[in-house]
């Protein structure tokens, strides 16, 4: 009879009466135990649950009731059924064995049928009362699990960012269907993929998720189920050939995270030894895990969103007004000026005011690219050895009529020398510039706005404190809070530790000096200007600077235009815009470049363009222009520009930043 059939235990000390029960109870599905003393019946119920024990009266040295005495005794099999079977029948045994709760009392000889249908009764009794006992276990981890389930739910929803998230389900996984390895993955976009794993043993071959796992929930999302013969690394244990534990069977049972949509999520993948495998209601158990994890990844992606949607307004509600307060400002001036109701040093505020809101517009303009470029991760810097002294230089030159409108005392600290850093020239002036740019714009009248440059240490730090509202340490996160004592903002960065030829180039934002040379007398005396441009006022503005310095312009609107003014007119230098309707710059100057030398085709080219990006330069040159200037740009900076591209005696003398090396060379021809 298998190991799962109820036993029964006979106890006698007569071997041929052991044989006769035994085979009166041998066609029941049962296992029959057969024992000749009372001390080695008690062996036997310590480790084993009986239906019924069959008990002999009279033996030796510990008889039929003083085993039945010491069975009562025992916490075990105190319940235990107990039929007495023997020859002595007197009313005196017979209710001493009732007063040790014997079931019955049975006298030799014993009638076969009775016996079989008496012994029946407690294997059925026993039987049920183990499934009973089986179901209440079942029900109590059931139960247990239905706990932990909703521990799980709790915590996974509480979860303060998708790895947590996925480290909580994965352990949850793991302990609630006691399996020995649970991996989670949480896939958002095509950038973003979370990763998660808790094990009770390391399977080395067991790195992610299968792959066929992945691709058939993925596909369907819809559980899968696969059995893998997989080597564990047990603690303690190496794995070094020889000494490999061989491998084992594991259940594999994979669920799908789903949204709301339909789209798959990513899943999670249990490993459970396949001595124990994963039951229907382990299935479900993982299933629900898996829709509650998929509901906690669409909250936090929709927080995610609408977070982002927030901070959008907030940054659209702070660029319009960044962009508002220069525009309200040049327009006042302007309106006044339209008014001549100025004396000439007012007017000549009014001036310097509209120039610096402007400039102050295409900085914020710039810094919006960058925003962009950083967003969509197509920011490339430029590193080279810099000295960080004429970088500081510059941005606070550039800076200097905001602070003095302000009444603000603009101090530097900036030693000749503090040792190169590896950088970007531009970027480190962007960011020394914004720093500043925001103390003077923070500090009130008459403050105090002080940049420092110095070396510390193998470092070189930039310094930027002022007087202003300030941000106190703890409110960071609340950026606009204004606490009124002041802010401090700290650049530090490494000295260069390779050697690398210093790069002082520096923005548009140049210093006083380069501004001078940029502002000189420019003589275009005798050349013919074609300016191609769409926008009439910028046409119109563009026309009066040329030829206020000498030149004869024509302007048209139109590629089109454009190369029939080339054929009839045959100007020296052509100006251009980029963003023409039609055709725009591009196609224009391939066009020309394709003409024959004696129908213009060499004529000396410059793009003028609000595309003002290195990229921009790059295939504004590779089309065949001879330089690329990004609006705004100084009227100055076009004249050079312009006399360079002629070869004028005078223009030689100053290379204008945004000329190109190739400024006055014309592309070869095929």
């Amino acid at each position: 009879m298998t190991p799962e059939a109820p036993g029964i235990l006979i106890v006698d000390d007569s071997a041929d009466k052991l044989v006769a029960l035994e085979s009166i109870l041998v066609d029941l599905p049962v296992n029959i135990v057969k024992v000749r003393s009372g001390k080695e019946a008690l062996r036997r119920l310590l480790v084993q649950d009986f239906a019924v024990v069959l008990l002999d009266v009279r033996m030796p040295v510990m008889d039929g009731f003083e085993t039945a005495t010491l069975i009562r005794q025992r916490s075990r099999t105190e319940h235990t059924p107990i039929i007495f079977v023997t020859a002595f029948g007197d009313e005196t045994h017979v209710a001493r064995g009732y007063s040790l709760k014997a079931v019955d009392y049975l006298l030799a000889p014993v009638v076969p049928d009775v016996l079989r249908t008496k012994v029946s009764v407690f294997v059925e009794l026993f039987r049920a009362t183990a499934e009973v006992r089986r179901q209440a276990s079942s029900l109590r981890e059931r139960a247990a699990q239905l706990h932990r389930l909703a521990a799980s739910s709790l915590a996974i929803n509480s979860a303060l960012s998708l790895d947590q998230m996925l480290a909580v389900l994965a352990t949850s996984a793991r302990e609630i269907l006691g399996a020995e390895r649970a991996l989670a993955v949480a896939r958002v976009d095509e950038r973003r993929t979370h990763r998660a794993v808790s094990a009770a043993c390391e399977i080395p071959e067991v790195e992610d998720i299968d792959a066929a796992v992945s691709s058939a929930v993925s596909g369907t999302n819809q559980t899968y189920r696969t059995t893998r013969l997989l080597h564990p690394r047990l603690p303690g244990l190496t794995i070094d050939g020889s000494g490999a534990p061989a491998p084992r069977p594991y259940d594999v049972l994979a669920a799908p995270f789903m949204g709301r949509d339909g789209r798959n999520l990513g899943l999670i993948e249990v490993f459970g030894d396949c001595d124990r495998r994963f039951t229907q209601e382990d299935e479900d158990l993982l299933v629900q895990l898996a829709q509650m994890t998929s509901i906690a990844i669409e909250n936090t992606l929709f927080s995610e969103a609408r977070e982002a949607n927030r901070l959008k307004e907030e940054f659209l509600s702070t660029l319009s007004h960044e962009l508002r307060t220069p525009l309200s400002a040049m327009l006042s001036w302007l309106w006044m000026l339209r008014r001549k109701a100025l004396d000439p040093g007012a007017a000549a505020r009014a001036i310097e005011a509209v120039e610096r809101n402007a400039k102050a517009q295409a900085r914020l303009v710039d810094d919006l690219l960058d925003v962009s470029r950083i967003m969509s991760g197509k920011v490339q810097l430029d590193r080279r050895a810099v000295e960080l002294g004429p970088v500081v230089e510059a941005a606070t030159d550039s800076l200097a009529a905001a602070a003095e409108a302000k009444a603000i005392t603009l101090a530097r600290f900036i030693p000749p020398k503090t040792g190169p850093v590896l950088g970007d020239t531009d970027r480190l002036q962007q960011v020394i510039w914004n720093l500043l740019s925001n103390a003077i714009k923070f500090t009130p009248q008459g403050g105090r706005v002080e940049v420092q440059l110095r070396r510390v240490g193998a470092d070189v730090e930039v310094r930027v404190s002022d007087t202003g509202q300030g941000i106190a340490p703890g409110f960071l996160p609340h950026v606009f809070e204004r606490e009124g004592r002041g802010a401090m903002f700290v650049v530090t960065l490494p000295l260069a530790t390779r050697h690398e030829e210093p790069y002082p180039r520096v923005r548009s934002a140049a210093p006083v000096e380069e501004a001078r040379a940029v502002d000189a007398p420019c003589s275009l005396d005798g050349i013919r200007v074609l300016i191609v441009e769409d926008e009439i006022d910028a046409r119109e503005a563009l026309s009066v600077i040329v030829a206020q310095a000498g030149a004869t312009v024509a302007g048209v609107g139109t590629a089109r235009e454009a190369l029939s003014q080339l054929a009839a007119w045959r100007p020296d230098v052509l100006v251009c815009d980029i963003g023409l309707p039609g055709e725009d710059g591009y196609t224009l100057i391939r066009n020309v470049r394709a003409l024959a030398t004696d129908q213009g085709g060499d004529v000396p080219a410059v793009a003028l363009t609000a595309y003002a990006h290195a990229s921009d330069r790059r295939r504004a040159l590779a089309a065949g222009f001879q330089a690329h200037l990004a609006k705004p740009f100084e009227p100055g900076q076009l004249l050079r520009v312009l006399a360079r591209s002629v070869q004028l005696p005078d223009a030689a003398e100053h290379e204008m930043p945004g000329m190109s090396a190739a400024a006055g060379q014309l592309p070869e021809r095929a």
